[in-house]
């Protein structure tokens, strides 16, 4: 059976390191435990990415019951993002709103394939003065946030190759949220 070049390629995309899922999902874990709140944002595919995750972290079960999850997707309040837009600029969308409604000790995520957009940057350096631990799901080289988060995940490919990069990203946020559901229903597993 003959394969597509696409499905080719995104298989050699898939060796993520199990340090860097696990570090992820510690983040993800520590904030839901300590009852902080999760940040999640991207432009473009990853905002949809973002507020997938958003989802999928609030469906997590303990037992027969959904935990209590502080999450959100920035993404998801058009009316919000046009407004902060207008008034103080595309590059603020994010960044306008962690200093808002983030406290110190919570957790930002930023999905992006070129780690170098210019309100995600904002964002991450208000996540810093803030006080909030940040994490990347990147694509490319990580670009410039992969130079000052906290912690990423980057996977490298050559420039411009945003599709692979998206489907991967998604793909580590159903991993991420099925550890993590795992680990709260059983501490030691993985």
């Amino acid at each position: 059976m003959a394969s597509h070049p696409y499905f080719d390629y995104l298989k050699g995309l898939l060796s993520i390191s199990e340090s860097d899922l696990n570090s992820a999902a510690e983040s993800i874990l520590e904030c839901i435990s300590n009852q902080n709140s999760i940040w999640i944002m991207g432009n473009g595919g990853s905002a949809s990415t973002s507020e997938h995750f958003e989802t999928d972290l609030s469906f997590i079960r303990k037992g027969n019951s959904f935990t209590k999850t502080k999450v959100s997707a920035l993404t998801a309040n058009s009316s919000l993002i046009s407004a902060i837009a207008n008034d103080i600029g595309y590059e603020n969308i994010f960044s306008h709103q962690l200093f808002r409604r983030a406290e110190s000790g919570d957790l930002c995520i930023l999905i992006s394939a070129s780690g170098n957009s210019e309100n995600l940057i904002k964002a991450a350096s208000a996540a810093k003065e803030i006080g909030l631990r940040t994490l990347g799901l990147l694509g490319f080289d990580g670009g410039k946030l992969g130079q000052i988060l906290d912690n990423s995940i980057i996977i490298r490919t050559e420039i411009g190759k945003y599709g692979p990069v998206e489907d991967i990203h998604l793909t580590i946020c159903h991993a991420l949220s099925e550890i993590v559901g795992r680990k709260l229903v059983s501490p030691g597993a993985l």
